[in-house]
């Protein structure tokens, strides 16, 4: 059977259960036994995927999956975050925009620590919305940076999300964490760009207002309360990991052991939120993982049927620059992201994409950053990114899906612009782990 015939059957499967409503893991668990009892000699296929499922999963570049996510919903319920959030509020004083800004700091150090787009868009909506809009602040400037700052999620580290890509696709977890910070912070800065800039050129969208002031003691004060400590946990996962001290598992176990200190120190740390953490990080870990064991089989069935190989060489022979053949990869990954979840997005491409890239002799990191902004573009991009009916949820009812059309239409193209950065000037991918001596 030829390898596109493969592929279409796969990938046609996939969709058509996706599309009876089950989760995705099932989903492509159904696909992959059927297509491994055709495609792997009937019964011995089936005891191999069977086997192949510990295989998958017992690897140590997996351990900090879990531990990310626990030291997020540590750091999370017991409000050590939010607090974090409110010192840099009191230093924003009247900035134009202030909480357009605000929202746009409060996304990126939520969505790092939990590591959902979708689950940040939701609790941004149901706390700063209504603020927002009882402030006078416009639609586009009060919609559009709590879904626009779900893009910088999977690249300011600590991150699971960016740990199951480099397992996926093969590549060191710590280049990839450290590799995603200094995109992460040029998006992040030319969203703040875009805010200042249009609310002085037009302040009617977000109307300055009254701001109790702040005596200088009581922010610094409140910083060394509670900024720095939050401040010394990242730095014991991320500044670990610079450093060479600590392995990233190492690393984010340190960082875990941080939080619960933390939490501890704080009187955070009941009963109550210790058991929605523990429980909020089994119910992850097992989604994650699930979808990690189908993503395993079906990078086998790719490989032993010659699929991959097909797929590979037929792209990699046709008569156009392989840049071009990158930017279509993208733009895949960014129109399967206003249907799909993210990691149902990398369980169906990296197994494709990656021999083309190592083909092309790409740097795999570069090629991940790129692959991580795309998977949260895709999103928040009109008119069906998940992201927007996220939104939608949680808004007032007079907010239309246009108005969240029209407000995340200029982040989307921010984010798109910050991936013609990265292509333009790789480096910007790379430097962090050139710094650290890592990269090949």
């Amino acid at each position: 059977m030829e390898w596109y015939v493969i592929i279409s059957l796969l990938f046609g499967g996939m969709v058509l259960m996706l599309l009876t409503g089950i989760p995705i893991a099932f989903a492509f668990l159904v696909v992959n036994m059927v297509a491994a009892y055709f495609f792997l000699g009937g019964i011995p296929g089936l005891i191999g995927v069977v086997t192949g499922v510990f295989t998958s999963i017992t690897t140590f570049t997996l351990l900090p999956v879990p531990f990310f996510i626990l030291m997020g919903e540590l750091i999370f319920h017991s409000g050590l975050g939010l607090d974090a959030v409110g010192v840099l509020d009191k230093w924003l004083g009247k900035l134009k925009g202030r909480l357009s800004v605000l929202a746009i700091i409060m996304g990126v150090i939520v969505g790092a620590l939990s590591g959902s787009t979708i689950a940040t868009c939701a609790l941004l909506g149901t706390i700063l919305l209504p603020q927002m809009l009882a402030k006078g602040y416009s639609k586009n400037m009060s919609l559009g940076p709590l879904m626009g700052v779900g893009t910088v999620d999977a690249l300011i580290p600590p991150n699971a999300l960016t740990v199951v890509f480099a397992s996926l696709a093969n590549i060191d977890v710590g280049q990839l964490l450290v590799a995603g910070i200094v995109p992460g912070i040029i998006m992040s800065g030319l969203y703040f760009v875009f805010v200042v800039t249009w609310c002085h050129i037009f302040p009617d969208e977000a109307p300055m207002y009254d701001v109790p002031h702040v005596p200088l003691k009581e922010k610094v004060m409140a910083t060394v309360k509670y900024l720095l400590p939050l401040g010394f946990i990242i730095f014991m996962v991320i500044g670990l990991i610079f450093l060479g001290v600590a392995t990233p598992t190492e690393a984010a176990a340190t960082g875990t052991l941080g939080s619960f200190i933390l939490a501890l120190l704080y009187r955070r740390l009941t009963w109550d939120i210790f058991n929605k953490s523990v429980m909020g990080t089994v119910k992850v870990t097992v989604m994650i993982f699930m979808i990690i064991i189908v993503s395993s089989t079906y990078g086998e069935i790719l490989a032993f049927t010659g699929s991959a190989a097909g797929m590979t060489g037929f792209i990699t022979n046709l008569a156009v620059p392989h840049m071009v053949v990158v930017i279509g990869m993208l733009i895949v990954v960014l129109i399967m992201g206003c249907f799909m979840e993210t990691v149902a997005i990398m369980m169906i491409t990296i197994p494709i994409y990656i021999p083309v890239i190592n083909a092309f002799g790409y740097n795999t990191v570069w090629f991940g950053i790129l692959m991580l902004i795309a998977l949260e573009t895709g999103l928040i991009t009109p008119p069906f990114g998940v992201t927007l009916f996220v939104m939608k949820g949680v808004a007032p009812s007079d907010i239309t899906m246009v108005d969240i059309w029209k407000a995340v239409t200029p982040y989307a193209i921010i984010a798109l612009a910050c991936i013609g950065i990265i292509m333009a000037f790789p480096g910007t991918a790379t430097i962090v782990p050139q710094l650290m001596g890592m990269t090949r």
